[in-house]
């Protein structure tokens, strides 16, 4: 996603999205000076909504990457929410948006009684910037996903009913509420509401797809996956006799271990492919990627992204098992097919 950092709050990136660029563009053109600073004050004011999020699940112990501002709103990208705080997480956001639009309409109405100079202009601006944080605080309390409220909804049903059908509950109204607002869209002929209405539907199909896939994920042991038929070599190995390893055994990577069964390297055919036959495995082999036993899923997931193949050890730090994309593809498509068993 094409984006640039504009500065840091509580440790947060702030990150505007190249098309929010374009977009502050095309409002300057169309509306000017008073359209581009209102504008403004309210992207910022989805900063603070964002922030109040943040803080929130900070105290949590939540990680939070960033907030990004895109056109037609922001996010903060965070890890996933624990679901005991889920409740004040969500609901922190339209608390600060509620709070901003009482304060920016009590300034507005000093205009009525005289006590501070404010020109029409700064009138309008208090009061408009006001009445949407109003209104963005209150429409993010509909008990539907993506909105804030979607959340609120599954904190406070997920006790009674479980957390996955309280997901799919929330993420359901989402996903017709969409609908109606892309129908009025097209009736209204309003582009804007039909991008709102499609961001909606495709953001609450992803909360319900999402919390499957961690379920998913939470299945599957890491031990149980792995193939503990390990075909090592030691770091003298020439890459002349890897490659006969290669055609012999038809794996494309190997673990490197010295005399005393120690892991200490990996090597694949990629390292050799363009060099000499008599280089030592020693002078190529990159750091392992290492993964315990009794690890996480997910942990294991996040580091695959940066290599073909991982490797498993126990908790003594032996080298039990490998990992490789092949292995992760085919238990995803097994667990696939269990879909319908999950609750």
């Amino acid at each position: 996603m094409q984006s640039f950092k504009l500065l840091k709050i509580m440790g947060i990136p702030i990150e505007l999205h190249i098309t929010f660029l374009l977009l502050l563009l095309a409002v300057y053109y169309f509306w000017g000076i008073g359209g581009f600073i209102l504008y403004l004050f309210l992207f910022s004011s989805v900063v603070l909504h964002e922030l109040g999020h943040s803080f929130v699940a900070k105290k949590y112990g939540v990680h939070i990457e960033k907030i990004l501002l895109l056109p037609i709103g922001g996010m903060a990208i965070m890890d996933k929410i624990p679901e005991k705080g889920e409740f004040k997480i969500a609901i922190a956001g339209p608390i600060v948006s509620m709070i901003l639009g009482v304060l920016f309409l009590t300034l507005s109405s000093f205009y009525d009684i005289n006590l501070l100079k404010i020109d029409s202009m700064e009138y309008l601006l208090f009061s408009t910037v006001g009445i949407l944080n109003i209104f963005l605080g209150l429409f993010n309390l509909l008990p539907a996903f993506p909105m804030d409220g979607g959340r609120i909804l599954r904190a406070l049903i997920s006790g009674k009913i479980g957390y996955l059908k309280a997901t799919k509950i929330a993420s359901s109204i989402g996903q017709l509420f969409s609908m109606l607002m892309f129908g009025y869209g097209i009736i209204s002929f309003n582009i804007i509401l039909l991008l709102i209405a499609v961001f909606i539907y495709f953001g609450a199909h992803q909360e319900y797809a999402t919390l499957l896939t961690y379920r998913i994920f939470d299945r599957i042991k890491i031990d149980e996956i792995m193939s503990d038929q390990i075909i090592a070599v030691p770091p003298e190995t020439t890459t002349k006799e890897l490659v006969d390893l290669m055609f012999k055994y038809k794996y494309m990577g190997y673990p490197v271990v010295d005399t005393n069964g120690e892991l200490i390297g990996s090597v694949s055919f990629d390292d050799i492919v363009a060099v000499s036959d008599d280089i030592l495995v020693s002078d190529i082999m990159k750091p392992p990627i290492v993964v315990s036993k009794y690890g996480d899923f997910n942990e294991l997931l996040h580091k695959m992204n940066n290599s073909e193949r991982i490797y498993v050890k126990d908790d003594t730090g032996k080298l039990v098992g490998i990992i490789s994309k092949t292995d992760i593809i085919r238990i995803l498509k097994i667990m696939g097919l269990k879909l319908n068993d999950i609750d």
